[in-house]
């Protein structure tokens, strides 16, 4: 133990280092009554210390260091501090300190997990579709699927359920609104289902519930997959009576007999995607979120040319020609836009079964006649495949959108003729192309 003593700050400085760390105290030689010292390390580091009994023991604690860095401190302030902690044991302190910190944060942690939990069991179904329409995998779904998601939550599951909570909502309440859209439209309310049962995902990967409440929930109704094909003699009856209805239901009807495109995205185009010069559809939104060029046959462009032109339209009615839509209608409009587009052909194909007797069929059961006739017309399947632009799959779904666009045009081409056939017209005349055929993989 050193015996040299300092006794102001000029004593410290010249305190000298060693091969290892030694204590000076304040007047001399340490005693067993609380002392202040410095401790000087092998590099010269003057630290100043307390040097004290408790518990039964000598204890050592740490004030600062003298002329070291920014924090360090004077003797007269060592001395202030060594005062200051007389009577007292402040490594007990420091330590019940400690623990009373960790207390704190760990009462601050478990007072904010409670908040949480009842901040969690607040949340309603309006939160959770905010949270499932803000994830990845809703983003990256095409459009017109989430399009059709909004559409099933505005018209069915808010008005029913957006102001209960989450852990308000049990298989009881889900089974009584399914029970009552079934017998409206069974199919449809097997897609809410869907949807219900995708929706309260995030709410189980969130925490703010712990049992999902359709688990033991069966699908609404049994489904049988359509059939329905319209055959030539009902596609002559129906065609004679399309000419009755107004211009966009006609129109649309017909574009899917001879397109064999979907209902809602023929009634969705935009004259930006048409290019009359060179008969194409370039179809930006569908299904598959892929773009889909549709070539468009002489029957196809007879009836866009015109709609183009406005024949046949009232003067009423000529306000459609300057509409971005091909089918305007002034309902179903987004906000602030000045038209939309029209999006139902259902009253219309209802005078259709009446007027012309071909009942039960529906816009989507023409789409599946067009394939019926390609195929027999011997087209190849993987041509009708991409001319229905049915998702393909894997590595053969990533194709270039000019990939068989030549056989997809000759094939719509043999489509349209077939049709003006079955409905006993001979005034359209098809452009032939002639090209090398590509060999099927």
């Amino acid at each position: 133990m050193a015996n040299e003593k300092f006794t102001d700050e000029a004593s410290i400085r010249r305190l000298k280092k060693r091969n290892k760390p030694i204590e000076y105290y304040y007047g001399g030689k340490q005693t067993l009554s609380r002392r202040l010292g410095i401790r000087v390390s092998p590099k010269g580091k003057k630290t100043f210390l307390i040097n004290y009994y408790a518990d039964g023991k000598t204890k050592k604690f740490t004030l600062g260091t003298f002329e070291f860095n920014s924090k360090s401190i004077t003797l007269a302030k060592a001395k202030k501090l060594s005062n200051s902690y007389a009577d007292r044991d402040p490594i007990a302190e420091e330590a019940q300190a400690k623990i009373d910190a960790e207390n704190a944060l760990q009462e601050a942690q478990e007072q904010e997990n409670q908040d949480k939990i009842k901040k969690m069991s607040e949340r309603t179904m309006t939160d959770l579709w905010e949270e499932y329409s803000a994830l990845p995998r809703y983003q990256q779904k095409a459009d017109s699927n989430k399009k059709e998601e909004l559409r099933k939550w505005k018209t069915n599951i808010e008005p029913a359920l957006g102001d209960i909570p989450i852990k308000n909502i049990t298989p009881v309440i889900i089974n009584d609104l399914l029970k009552k859209l079934t017998k409206k439209a069974p199919v449809a309310t097997n897609r809410l289902y869907s949807l219900l049962k995708i929706l309260f995902r995030p709410a189980l990967a969130g925490g703010w519930i712990t049992i999902h409440p359709m688990q033991h929930l069966d699908r609404p109704s049994k489904e049988k997959a359509r059939k329905r094909t319209l055959s030539d003699v009902e596609i002559k009856a129906v065609w004679s009576h399309l000419d009755k209805l107004a211009a966009n239901p006609r129109d649309i009807l017909k574009l899917i007999l001879l397109t064999a495109q979907r209902p809602g995205e023929i009634s969705s185009m935009k004259w930006s995607d048409v290019n009359l010069n060179e008969d194409l559809w370039t179809q930006s939104e569908n299904k598959t979120d892929i773009i889909n060029l549709v070539p468009l046959s002489p029957q196809v462009l007879e009836i866009l040319q015109a709609r183009k032109e406005g024949k046949g339209y009232t003067e009423k009615q000529m306000w459609m020609t300057k509409s971005e839509y091909v089918f305007p209608t002034r309902y179903n409009k987004a906000k602030g836009a000045k038209d939309g587009h029209t999006k139902y052909t259902k009253n219309a194909r209802k005078h259709v079964h009446e007027s012309s007797g071909v009942k039960n069929w529906t816009a989507h059961d023409l789409r599946r006649t067009a394939r019926t006739i390609m195929s027999r017309l011997k087209i190849k399947q993987h041509i009708r495949e991409r001319v229905l632009n049915h998702s393909q799959g894997g590595v053969v779904g990533v194709y270039d959108q000019y990939d068989y666009l030549d056989e997809k045009r000759v094939a719509l081409e043999k489509l349209g003729r077939e049709i003006d056939r079955v409905v006993g017209n001979t005034t359209n005349k098809a452009k032939l192309i002639s090209f090398p055929v590509q060999a099927q993989a």
